[in-house]
C-alpha cells in the first residue's frame, strides 16, 4: 500500500496552535503527560464521557505489553516516536502485527508514504506539532485523520459555517438540514419554436445555514442524465455498423467554419416577475450523482443540477452539445451569480434569486456532464471560478468521428449524435408535456441525422460547432482535468488536444491534469491518492478565497504508473518540457520493404461470432484469428525501463486496390506480465466517510490481474485513406496510388519495463470502433517510407 498525499500544506507553529484551538484542541497544559491525555481524549469523538474513553483507550495498544489507558496514566517527560507512531497508527486505521510491526512503525510509515517527526518529543509544542501533522495524514479509509474523526463527531459542537484547517473547509455542516428545492432559470433561448423563452429546471441542495445568512459557493453539475434516459428508444435508434465504406468525392463536405448553424437567438420578451419569494414552492426530490459533491455538501457547499433544455421539467430540445446547450448551462451560472431570473414554478410569475450564493461557481462531473463544463468555461462567464471535468469531450467530432470515418465511443457501437439525443430527451417522460412539441422534436431529429453525416464522416460545420476548443481563448478560469489512460469511450485525446489548444493560445489558465489507469470512471474514491482532499485545497481557494496556494502546492500533471500498483508520478507538463525526447521508430527492418494483407476482418468477425470486446482484445493477442488481416511490425524491446509519453503520430505510405478503405493502428506491449487492470477493484465496502453521520463511498484500487496476460494496448488510430491527414480534407484516392499518411495515436503515458516488447499493429476494419464493411481491399504498406515518432520521458519525478 502507497498513500500519496499532495494536497496537505506546510504551516508555522502559530498557524497550528491557532488552528487547533478553533476546532477545540489544547496547546497547552500543566505538563506534556496533561497535554497528552487531554488531546488522546479529543481523538476518541465517539466516546462520551470518562469511562468511554478509558475504555476505547484500553483497545489500543503502545507497544506489546502496554495499552494505551495505561500507558496515558503514566507521568512522562518524553514521549518516545515510536510509542507515538504504534499509537498514531491505529488511529488511522491500521492494526499492529497485521499491517505494521510494533518495534519498527516508522518503516511502515515511510513504506507507505505517511509523513512523521523523525524525534522524541520532549516538549509541548513539539506534541502539538505532531498532533497537528497526525490530523493532516492520511488514514486508511482514503480522508485524512481529522475527516475520519469529524465523521465521528469530533466537529458536531462547531458552529455551522466555514472553519479551515490546513488549508482546507472542514464537515462542520448539519447534512440531516439540508434544504431541497426547485426552481426555473430563464434563458435566452427557444429551442421548440414555442415563441417563449426556454425554463430551465434546476435543482438545489444547500445547507440549512444559508437561511441564518451564511453565503456560500455552487458546485453546479449540468447532467443531461438526472431526470433519467430513454433506453428502449435508444435501441431501437442505435445504427448499425455500415457494411460500405462510402467512396467520396475531394470536397464532398462544406468546409468547416465557426459559425453556428443553429438560428440566431430570438428577441422575446422576458417573463415578468409579478411577485418575490426568497424559498422555492417545489421540493428536489432527486438525489445527487456525485460522491465528490455529497463530501462538499457537508463542508459548506451547495450543489446544484440541471438536466437542461430537452429534459424533464424543462423547455427545449436536445442537441448532443450544441451551442445551446453551451448557453443551457451558462444560464444557470448566471442566475448563480445574480445575472439572471428565475422562477418558483415553471410557468409563474413569483421570481426568485440565489440570494444565498456567494457568486462564486464549480463544475464539476464526468463524460457528458464533464463536456459540459468544458463547453460552459469556453463562454467567459465570470460567476465560473474553476471546473473539474472528468472524462470529458472538448470536441464532439473526436468522440463520434475520426479523420474521415465514423467511429464509434468505446463499448457502445452504433451510438451516434442523434442516438444520445434521444437518450437524454427525458422531456418525453412527461407525456402531456412532450406531446406539444412532438413536430418539433421530429424535425430535430431529422436535422440531427443530417448534419451529422454518418456516410462520410468528414468534419464539418456540425462538428465544427461542436468543437469548444476554438473558444479556449475565451477560458477566464483555472481547470482540473481527469482521464483515463485506458478510457476508449472519451479518448485521451480530448483532455490533451484541450490542454494544447490552452498552451497554444498563450493562456495564463492553470490547467492541473490527473490521469488514472481507468477507463471511463472517477477518481475521487481510488485509495492511493488524495483527490478529494487536493480538491478541498483548490476549491477552497477558488470558491472561497483562502491564500492556501493551491495553485503552486498542488503538482500540474499527475500520473498513475502502468507497472507499479498504488504510484503516482508528477511532471510540470504532459509529453512536453524538459526530460521529454521525441523518437524516431523505423517500421521497416530493411530497406524497400513493403508488406499486404487483405482486409478481410468483418468476414473473419462474422464467423467467430466475435463481438467488439472480443475483437479489441484478440487483434492484439501474438496468436489470433486476425493474424492474416494485419501487420505484425516489432519496434522496440528495451534492455532498460523506458517511458513513453505525449502523442505519437505515424507516418504511412500505404495504397490499396480500391478507391477507399479503413487504415487503423494500435501501439501494443507484448510479453506476459501481471498487469493492472482497467477496472478498479473495491477495497471496502463503505469505509471513505463524506461527513459526520452522512453518506459514505466504497474505496476502490486499480490491482494487478491475478492471472498475466500476454498483450496490453497502449494507444490506437483509425483514419480514412481518403483523409490522409485530417477529418477535414478529403482528396481522390485511384486504386494502386501510394498516399502518405499521418496517423495520430492516443496520447498516452507508458511505462515499457525492460525484456518486453513494442508492436505496431496496422489493419483496416476495426469491429470495435469503426463501421464494418464487407468488402475486403488489400492494403501494402511501403515500411520502407514509414515510422513512428513518439516523445520518451527521460526523466520523471515520483
Amino acid at each position: 500500500m502507497h498513500l500519496y498525499q499532495f494536497g496537505r500544506i506546510a504551516t508555522d507553529l502559530a498557524t497550528q496552535k491557532q488552528e487547533l484551538q478553533t476546532i477545540g484542541f489544547p496547546i497547552r497544559a500543566r505538563n506534556l503527560s496533561k497535554l497528552a491525555r487531554m488531546t488522546f481524549a479529543l481523538l476518541e469523538p465517539q466516546a462520551h464521557g470518562d469511562v468511554a474513553t478509558h475504555e476505547a483507550w484500553a483497545n489500543r495498544a503502545v507497544g506489546p505489553e502496554t495499552d494505551l489507558n495505561t500507558w496515558l496514566a503514566t507521568n512522562r517527560d518524553v514521549i518516545k516516536r515510536d510509542d507515538f507512531y504504534n499509537v498514531a497508527l491505529q488511529y488511522l486505521g491500521f492494526q499492529p502485527r497485521v499491517d505494521f510491526d510494533t518495534a519498527h512503525p516508522r518503516t511502515f510509515m515511510r513504506e507507505t508514504g505517511l509523513p512523521y517527526q523523525d524525534a522524541d518529543i520532549n516538549n509541548q509544542d513539539k506534541f502539538v506539532q505532531a498532533i497537528y501533522l497526525l490530523l493532516n495524514t492520511r488514514t486508511a479509509n482514503v480522508v485524512t485523520l481529522i475527516n475520519a474523526l469529524a465523521a465521528k463527531g469530533l466537529l458536531a459542537h462547531l458552529p455551522e459555517r466555514f472553519t479551515f484547517f490546513n488549508g482546507k473547509t472542514l464537515p462542520t455542516f448539519n447534512t440531516h438540514q439540508l434544504i431541497r428545492e426547485v426552481v426555473w432559470i430563464e434563458s435566452d433561448l427557444d429551442t421548440d419554436g414555442d415563441g417563449k423563452r426556454d425554463m430551465l429546471e434546476t435543482t438545489i441542495i444547500r445547507p440549512a445555514a444559508t437561511n441564518a445568512g451564511t453565503k456560500v459557493p455552487a458546485l453546479f453539475t449540468a447532467n443531461p442524465y438526472f431526470h433519467g434516459t430513454n433506453d428502449q428508444d435508444v435501441e431501437a435508434a442505435t445504427h448499425v455498423p455500415e457494411p460500405t465504406l462510402a467512396v467520396k468525392q475531394p470536397g464532398t463536405q462544406a468546409p468547416a467554419t465557426t459559425q453556428d448553424w443553429y438560428p440566431e437567438r430570438p428577441d422575446l420578451p422576458h417573463r415578468q416577475a409579478k411577485d418575490v419569494a426568497t424559498a422555492g414552492t417545489v421540493y428536489g426530490d432527486e438525489p445527487g450523482i456525485y460522491s465528490l459533491n455529497d463530501y462538499f455538501l457537508a463542508r459548506g457547499f451547495a450543489t446544484v443540477y440541471s438536466a437542461g433544455i430537452g429534459t424533464r421539467g424543462s423547455d427545449g430540445l436536445r442537441s448532443t452539445g450544441g451551442p445551446d446547450e453551451t448557453a443551457s448551462a451558462v444560464a444557470i451560472i448566471e442566475w448563480l451569480g445574480g445575472q439572471r431570473q428565475a422562477f418558483t414554478t415553471r410557468t409563474g410569475h413569483t421570481a426568485i434569486k440565489a440570494w444565498w450564493c456567494n457568486g462564486n461557481v464549480a463544475m464539476t462531473g464526468k463524460s457528458y456532464l464533464g463536456t459540459l463544463a468544458v463547453a460552459a468555461a469556453t463562454s467567459g462567464t465570470p460567476a465560473l471560478k474553476t471546473v473539474i471535468s472528468e472524462a470529458a469531450i472538448s470536441s464532439w467530432y473526436d468522440y463520434y468521428r475520426e479523420q474521415g470515418l465514423v467511429v464509434a465511443p468505446g463499448g457502445f457501437q452504433g451510438e451516434d449524435a442523434d442516438v444520445l439525443a434521444i437518450d437524454t430527451y427525458s422531456r418525453q417522460q412527461a407525456p402531456g408535456d412532450a406531446q406539444r412539441v412532438t413536430k418539433q422534436w421530429r424535425n430535430r431529429l431529422d436535422e440531427l441525422a443530417r448534419r451529422q453525416d454518418r456516410q462520410f464522416g468528414d468534419y464539418n460545420a456540425f462538428w465544427d460547432a461542436r468543437n469548444y476548443r476554438h473558444h479556449v481563448a475565451q477560458i477566464k478560469c483555472d481547470f482540473v482535468s481527469v482521464h483515463g489512460l485506458n478510457d476508449w469511450n472519451v479518448k485521451p485525446r480530448n483532455v490533451i488536444k484541450l490542454h494544447e489548444a490552452l498552451r497554444a493560445a498563450g493562456s495564463k489558465i492553470h490547467h492541473k491534469i490527473f490521469f488514472h489507469q481507468g477507463q471511463h470512471v472517477y477518481l475521487n474514491n481510488i485509495r492511493s491518492l488524495d483527490f478529494a482532499d487536493q480538491m478541498n485545497l483548490w476549491l477552497s481557494n477558488k470558491l472561497l478565497g483562502v491564500d492556501n496556494h493551491a495553485v503552486s502546492v498542488l503538482p500540474d500533471v499527475e500520473i498513475q504508473d502502468n507497472v507499479t500498483a498504488q504510484t503516482w508520478v508528477t511532471t510540470p507538463d504532459f509529453g512536453a518540457g524538459p526530460g521529454v525526447t521525441p523518437k524516431t521508430l523505423p517500421l521497416a527492418t530493411t530497406t524497400d520493404q513493403t508488406q499486404s494483407f487483405q482486409d478481410r476482418s468483418t468476414a473473419i468477425f462474422n464467423d467467430q461470432h466475435d463481438d467488439s470486446a472480443g475483437f479489441e482484445q484478440h487483434i492484439i493477442q501474438p496468436q489470433s484469428a486476425y493474424a492474416d488481416v494485419r501487420l505484425w511490425l516489432p519496434l522496440l524491446q528495451p534492455d532498460h525501463d523506458v517511458v513513453l509519453e505525449g502523442t505519437g503520430t505515424i507516418y504511412l505510405r500505404v495504397k490499396a486496390d480500391a478507391a477507399t478503405a479503413i487504415i487503423s493502428a494500435r501501439l501494443v506491449d507484448v510479453g506476459s506480465a501481471f498487469r493492472l487492470q482497467p477496472t478498479a477493484s473495491t477495497v471496502a465496502r463503505g469505509n471513505y466517510p463524506l461527513g459526520f453521520d452522512w453518506q459514505y463511498e466504497n474505496t476502490l484500487e486499480f490491482a494487478a490481474r491475478s492471472h498475466p496476460n500476454d498483450a496490453q494496448l497502449i494507444s490506437f488510430s483509425h483514419a480514412n485513406l481518403q483523409n490522409p491527414v485530417d477529418g477535414a480534407t478529403a482528396i481522390a484516392v485511384s486504386p494502386g496510388q501510394w498516399v502518405d499518411m499521418q496517423l495520430q495515436l492516443q496520447p498516452t503515458r507508458y511505462h515499457l519495463p525492460a525484456g518486453r516488447q513494442l508492436v505496431l499493429i496496422i489493419h483496416g476494419a476495426d469491429m470495435a470502433q469503426t463501421i464494418r464493411p464487407t468488402a475486403a481491399p488489400t492494403i501494402t504498406v511501403d515500411l520502407s517510407a514509414s515510422h513512428l515518432d513518439i516523445p520518451f520521458r527521460t526523466a520523471a519525478q515520483h
